[in-house]
């Protein structure tokens, strides 16, 4: 069991494992990214966008909405993230 930290202290205590890739920007981060849309699937189901996921496209530099166990980039078609 965690004991109960005093809000003031500036440390969190040692034991806290944090998420790796919490504060990870994409490589070329110094360009905002792009909105590649969303993929057809996901139109042709017309469900609300915020069902679906994020995904990156590292040959177009940007984001495609589509749902969790779609791969193909809807702008290019890469399959590889």
């Amino acid at each position: 069991m965690v004991e109960s930290q005093d809000s003031s202290e500036p440390n969190p205590p040692t034991n806290l494992v944090r998420f790796p890739q919490s504060r990870v920007s994409p490589s070329g981060a110094h360009t905002p990214f792009k909105n590649l849309g969303l993929s057809e699937l996901s139109k042709r189901l017309g469900l609300p966008e915020r069902q679906t996921t994020g995904h990156w496209c590292s040959r177009c530099q940007g984001i495609w909405y589509g749902y969790l166990l779609e791969v193909n980039c809807p702008a290019c078609g890469n399959r590889h993230g």
